[in-house]
C-alpha cells in the first residue's frame, strides 16, 4: 500500500439522488476520507454524524441531486454541500428534532457561501488539533 500523505489527496465529488443511498454513501466515503485525513475516531465519528444529517435533510433542498464535495487535508476535511436552493444551506444547520443543531456544534468551521444566480454552497470543516 502507498502511504500518501493528506495534502497530495485530491478531492472527492459525489452525486446522489435523493433517496434510500444516500445515507449509506455519504457515511461510507466520509468516513473513508476523514481516515485518509487522519483524524481521530472521535473526529471521524463527528464528520460521519454530519455526513447523516446532510444524507437526511439535503434532499429537499438540492436542486436535482445531493452534491458533495470533500477536500481532505492535513487533519481536516472540509465537506462543501450544493447548490442548495436559498435558504437550504441554512435550513441544513438550523436544530433537529431533540438534538438540536448537530452541524453548528461539530464542525470547527463553517460557511455558506451564495453565488450570484441565487444557489447556495455550505461549507463545513472537521478538524483535529493535537
Amino acid at each position: 500500500m502507498i502511504d500518501l500523505p493528506a495534502e497530495t489527496i485530491q478531492p472527492t465529488e459525489l452525486s446522489v439522488t435523493p433517496g434510500p443511498l444516500v445515507g449509506p454513501v455519504l457515511r461510507r466515503v466520509v468516513g473513508m476520507l476523514a481516515a485518509r485525513a487522519d483524524l481521530p475516531l472521535d473526529r471521524l465519528d463527528d464528520a460521519v454524524l454530519v455526513a447523516d444529517v446532510i444524507a437526511d435533510r439535503a434532499g429537499a433542498y438540492a436542486q436535482d441531486a445531493i452534491q458533495v464535495r470533500l477536500e481532505p487535508g492535513e487533519r481536516k476535511l472540509w465537506m462543501r454541500v450544493g447548490p442548495l436552493t436559498p435558504g437550504g444551506a441554512q435550513a441544513l444547520l438550523s436544530e433537529a428534532p431533540d438534538v438540536g443543531p448537530i452541524i453548528v456544534k461539530l464542525a470547527d468551521e463553517v460557511q455558506i457561501d451564495e453565488s450570484e444566480a441565487g444557489v447556495e454552497y455550505l461549507r463545513v470543516c472537521l478538524a483535529y488539533e493535537g
